[in-house]
């Protein structure tokens, strides 16, 4: 009796206009164990997810016509919204507005290119770990204790957005120091439950690496944050807020939230 074997159902999309990037990784993907769905262009990406339920991940590359990827982003977002796709961002143009703007859309991580398979299947098996944590933690009885911790992400989302606000309207360097906005950073990664990288973090500071890095040395130094290797990858190092760190931003948002009527939910 011969056994047909199915084939794995895809759970990732590949989306980007450079049809020899979408051939390597997809190849390179499949032979790692993740089948991928493939699109060339933002829109031929929102027909695919919105005919496969069983997509968990998108990486998309973020310089394309017409819908670049940070729209593809936003419309994802409002087609998934129940069911909400993880996204890796891969880029062979290194702009730190597009960086922090996908960033702030939760994207798990940001690669640049060029890249092997071997790292998006590193940032795709993360994603997809993250999501099931985040299942199990929706489906297991929680107590109001456990999560008062944690400072709202809306109301972070709300600061962030604040942020981008000023320095549009001001337009200029007045605000250049990267150590609020790191911290601001970190707050609404955990409140959404990803973690943030170095580079992830020096690239949404908006601040040269240098100056990041050192700014970095300095919260930790202050007891504020801390860095530890990602089990998953030991070459990538994970920042997280410390318990003093975590509880001085929770009683900044709540100070803030208070002064504002704003409800945390």
């Amino acid at each position: 009796m011969v056994v047909e074997v199915q084939p794995e159902i895809p759970r990732v999309l590949l989306v980007d206009d450079d049809p020899d990037v979408l051939a390597e990784l997809s190849e390179g993907l499949a032979a790692l164990g993740f089948p991928c769905l493939t699109a060339d262009t933002p829109v031929a990406a929102i027909d695919i997810v919105q005919r496969n339920d069983q997509l968990q991940v998108v990486v998309t590359d973020l310089q394309m016509p017409r819908i670049d990827g940070m729209e593809l982003l936003q419309k994802l977002a409002l087609l998934r919204q129940r069911r909400p796709l993880a996204t890796i961002i891969i880029t062979g143009h290194a702009s730190l507005d597009r960086a922090v703007g996908a960033l702030r859309l939760n994207a798990v991580d940001f690669l640049q290119k060029p890249l092997l398979p071997e790292e998006v299947a590193q940032a795709i098996r993360r994603a997809l770990s993250l999501m099931e944590d985040s299942q199990k933690a929706n489906g297991a009885a929680v107590s109001p204790q456990e999560v008062q911790p944690r400072a709202q992400p809306n109301y972070l989302k709300t600061l962030v957005a604040a942020r981008a606000d000023r320095d549009t309207i001001f337009q200029s360097g007045l605000f250049s120091d990267p150590a609020w906005d790191m911290l601001l950073d970190l707050a609404v990664a955990e409140a959404s439950g990803r973690p943030i990288s170095v580079t992830s973090l020096c690239i949404a500071s908006g601040a040269p690496t240098t100056t990041a890095l050192r700014r970095i040395d300095e919260l930790r130094e202050a007891g504020l944050i801390e860095r530890r290797a990602d089990p998953a990858d030991r070459r990538r190092i994970i920042v997280e807020l410390t318990g003093t760190g975590r509880q001085r931003m929770e009683a900044f948002v709540k100070r803030q939230a208070d002064r504002l009527g704003f409800a945390l939910d």
